[in-house]
């Protein structure tokens, strides 16, 4: 696939779901369109992307893609067996606590429960006494 966009420095494309491009700083690109997909945020905050699947539209989200597809900051990656990294205890944090920030080097597949740990020393830390 040829991706008609400007590149970010150091960003890489890969194939993904037929007509589209998932990059590892967070991108899609859609080869029917020649475009970056536009993302939103569902209501938990994390980015998502609107794409045409089988004839069907569905919501996918971009941390858990880029992770599956380019592995997270320590080059893990999610089982491709696994069907729900919540139900087998896992989770995605976003290091920098950003949920936009969906660049590969800000990803990191952890324990569900060690998310949970991080978040909450995030808000103890952004909260001002």
């Amino acid at each position: 696939m040829i991706i008609k966009s400007k590149r970010l420095p150091g960003e890489i494309w890969r194939e993904v779901y037929g007509i589209y491009a998932l990059s590892n700083k967070g991108r899609w690109y859609s080869s029917y369109t020649k475009k970056i997909v536009k993302q939103h945020k569902n209501s938990s905050g994390y980015y998502r992307a609107c794409l045409y699947i089988d004839g069907k539209r569905k919501w996918v989200f971009t941390h858990i893609n880029v992770v599956l597809l380019f592995g997270d900051c320590k080059g893990q990656t999610i089982p491709e067996e696994m069907e729900s990294l919540l139900k087998n205890g896992y989770s995605i944090d976003h290091k920098d606590g950003k949920k936009k920030h969906n660049d590969v080097d800000n990803l990191e597949l952890v324990t569900h429960q060690e998310n949970c740990i991080r978040r909450s020393r995030k808000i103890c830390k952004t909260q001002t006494i």
